[in-house]
């Protein structure tokens, strides 16, 4: 069923090379028709020019004919104007009349038809198609000629069309034929050239099928067109994508599997121990202890599932959200802290402007990032002591500030304390080591610096303990 329906995917997708020839034949066939019309009005124009030229001559011979002579006497025309009219042995003679103002017949061949709405203009020629005796025939007529007595008249002269159409299919077969031997003969050679031009997209799909599943190296574009090597690098981009998603689902599974270890393992120890207690009280402290390994390791996989998530993100994509407050979102966050920095007898303060400090990103990413710094300060800083945080501008950057009266971090150990998983020997305080590796992470994806400042201030110069201050780039497109 699934191959059939794979069969069925495919022949609902037409071949890039039959798309191409669609276009490309399409528009040769509709030029084709266009050129076959054009054809025919040029071949028509050039079988009556040379034909219209001649009979305009007999036309005017006829004239000079009848202005020589006197009409209401009767009109002979000479010799040599019987021989040019008659034409050769195989030519149809030249048929003339000649008409008065009202077109009434004077002289000439009575059947030819007259012309209508022929106007006065002196010397103009006008040509006209009409029919005599069921034959097409070609009319020449011309007004302002006057006999030896002025008499005006009009003079008309017809001859058969069939040479003209005779002479019009010679030149249309002789147009038309090289054309329809081309069209086809260049059709297969598009064709032909399609498909060799197309030949590097089938090397590139053997290539893509040859391919191991875990091979996530770029595509070489050595041998590509450069049509197709735009391509070959979106697909790279991929496959880079793809590849850091996998190393950080690895990382996540490594990481997780690593630091669980230990917090499983003392929550079985501790089940152990409790199962073996008699006494309520040992046994109310085991499950105490139960309970606290229990909350160490739902940490750690919380901050573990934020690290991976922060690690997912999209660079390109991370900082197309919002636009925020960062001032606002920082007090917010702080609030949230309050009942923990009070149980923990600790003093957690927020500091700002006054003033709206704009930037563009993920709310839940940044307040996350803020909740990592505050539980750090809190968790650091012995009972008793104080916590501020800070939203403020710098520069040309929009600041969060934490601040703490804690022991403080060795300016030897301010490059390492970002790393996964490391803790500064000596700390007693209970952590995962994974605090600022979040917060280093979400800073990268929004293009912010974290770096430590010095523990003192203008209240404080002398105070101790840790500054660390992250710095946003300021949104421009709010006030």
């Amino acid at each position: 069923m699934s191959a059939r329906s794979d069969r069925t995917r495919r022949s609902s997708h037409r071949t890039l090379l039959s798309r191409i020839l669609l276009w490309m034949i399409v528009p040769l066939f509709i030029m084709w028709t266009i050129g076959i019309v054009i054809t025919y009005f040029i071949s028509l124009n050039l079988a009556n020019s040379p034909y219209d030229r001649t009979l305009a001559s007999h036309l005017r011979l006829l004239r000079h004919e009848v202005e020589q002579q006197k009409i209401a006497q009767g009109i002979v025309l000479s010799g040599s104007a019987r021989t040019v009219l008659a034409g050769s042995a195989d030519e149809t003679p030249i048929q003339w009349q000649i008409l008065d103002a009202n077109g009434h017949l004077m002289a000439g061949d009575a059947r030819i038809p007259t012309p209508e709405n022929w106007g006065y203009d002196i010397d103009a020629v006008r040509f006209r198609n009409a029919e005599l005796n069921h034959h097409s025939i070609r009319m020449a007529y011309v007004w302002g000629g006057r006999d030896q007595n002025g008499t005006g008249f009009l003079a008309v002269v017809a001859e058969p069309s069939e040479a003209r159409a005779t002479l019009q299919q010679e030149i249309l077969t002789g147009m038309l034929t090289p054309q329809l031997i081309i069209l086809p003969l260049a059709a297969m050679l598009a064709g032909l050239g399609l498909t060799q031009g197309l030949e590097p997209l089938s090397l590139l799909q053997e290539l893509m099928r040859r391919r191991k599943p875990s091979d996530l190296s770029p595509i070489r574009d050595d041998l590509a067109p450069a049509e197709i090597v735009p391509l070959i690098d979106a697909m790279n981009d991929v496959l880079q994508r793809l590849s850091a998603s996998i190393d950080s689902q690895r990382r996540f599974v490594a990481n997780a599997a690593h630091q669980l270890k230990t917090p499983l393992a003392g929550i079985r120890t501790q089940c152990e121990l409790a199962m073996r207690e008699r006494d309520p009280q040992e046994l109310r402290a085991s499950l105490q202890q139960l309970i606290t390994g229990s909350q160490r390791a739902t940490r750690l996989v919380n901050q573990l599932l934020l690290l991976a998530r922060a690690e997912s993100i999209d660079p390109n994509q991370a900082r197309t959200t919002e636009s925020l407050d960062l001032a606002a979102l920082a007090e917010d966050c702080t609030g949230g802290w309050v009942q923990t920095a009070l149980e923990r007898g600790l003093d957690l303060g927020f500091e700002a402007t006054g003033e709206p400090l704009p930037v563009f990103g993920n709310r839940a990413m940044i307040r996350e990032l803020l909740n990592n710094l505050i539980d750090n300060a809190l968790l650091y800083t012995p009972a008793g002591g104080q916590v501020t945080v800070r939203a403020l501008t710098a520069n040309d950057d929009v600041c969060l500030e934490v601040q703490d009266t804690g022991p403080g971090i060795p300016a030897e150990e301010r490059s390492k304390v970002f790393d996964r998983f490391y803790r500064i020997l000596g700390q007693q305080a209970e952590g995962s080591g994974l605090g600022l590796a979040i917060v280093q992470e979400i800073a990268e994806h929004h293009r912010a610096t974290v770096g430590f400042l010095p523990p003192g201030n203008h209240r404080d110069p002398t105070s101790a303990g840790t500054r660390l201050r992250v710095s946003f780039p300021r949104d421009r497109t709010r006030p």
